[in-house]
């Protein structure tokens, strides 16, 4: 079952696809005067290729964000001692997902722990995930609940690949003022710097990552100068959300990532305090974020 978000007034679609690791591929809606434009970056071919490419939609980064190195073991995590493997981004986007609630503008699916993750992650979790169409934008929230009985650390990140909304030589990336950090030695360390452009220029070249943490408002745009139209990303309700990574392989292409993340690549290995979420047995974490498109007023 794949479930299609329709809106009305005004007119909006979203696709999610619960085989698919809850992998959101489709969201457009309609705009005045431009009719109707796609806020996700949507690419069939892509789909096809699942699990192997992901370089479209929105995959779940989930129980690890980026790669996790020990000093002798790639892509593996340590926790009380004891070492687990995971692949970068973690194993979320690659599991099936099902569908709790369904209606004609929402949708809940839900990943919960399996013999298959409990082999690279010991713990019982439920992971529900809402995708919901109001007004033309598209709100998601994530409710994670540790249903085992020790505490649970994890990490969560989304990774949206949104569709420049015109000629990506005149487009804007609008960010809060906000302090960039440069990996050091694969991320064992981070080395900081005041990032206090509040416009960056879309043309440049983002495949090294921009990553960017402490922004003093918790939304991007992605902005158009001539014709005023914006991309939306805000995720003011995730508080647990400290990170925002900007990504794309080249200049080129018709899109970027704008991710909001918990925690950034290497976390478990760096051990900064509290940057690991770390969930009580039966206590519950939430994050909730909007997409959205529209005629920038600023």
């Amino acid at each position: 079952m794949t479930p299609v978000l329709r809106l009305e007034t005004p007119e909006a679609v979203a696709e999610i696809r619960p085989a698919q690791g809850g992998w959101l591929t489709r969201y457009e809606r309609d705009v005045a005067g431009h009719g109707r434009v796609p806020v996700i970056h949507q690419d069939p071919a892509v789909e096809a290729r699942y699990p192997r490419e992901m370089w479209a939609g929105n995959p779940i980064l989930f129980p690890l964000i980026s790669f996790n190195h020990l000093p002798d073991a790639e892509n593996h995590y340590e926790w009380e001692g004891k070492r687990y493997p995971l692949p970068p981004h973690g194993f979320a986007r690659r599991q099936p997902w099902r569908v709790i609630e369904h209606s004609s503008t929402a949708a809940t699916v839900e990943l919960a722990d399996s013999e298959a993750t409990r082999a690279v992650y010991p713990w019982a979790f439920r992971h529900q995930l809402t995708h919901r169409l109001d007004g033309g934008r598209l709100h998601v929230q994530h409710r994670i609940t540790n249903a085992g009985t020790d505490p649970m650390p994890f990490c969560l990140g989304i990774h949206p690949y949104l569709r420049i909304p015109g000629p990506r030589s005149r487009s804007i990336l609008r960010v809060a003022a906000s302090t960039q950090v440069t990996p050091v030695d694969q991320a064992r360390s981070y080395s900081p710097a005041p990032f206090n452009r509040s416009e960056v220029p879309l043309q440049n070249d983002f495949s090294g990552t921009l990553q960017l943490t402490d922004l003093i408002a918790r939304e991007c745009r992605l902005i158009d100068p001539v014709t005023r139209l914006a991309v939306v990303l805000n995720w003011e309700d995730a508080p647990g959300f400290r990170h925002v990574v900007f990504w794309s392989r080249t200049p080129e292409d018709p899109w970027i990532c704008m991710e909001p993340w918990s925690a950034l690549c290497n976390a478990n290995t760096r051990n900064v305090p509290g940057e690991v979420t770390v969930l009580a047995p039966g206590d519950s974490w939430s994050a909730a974020w909007w997409l959205d498109a529209a005629i920038s007023t600023e």
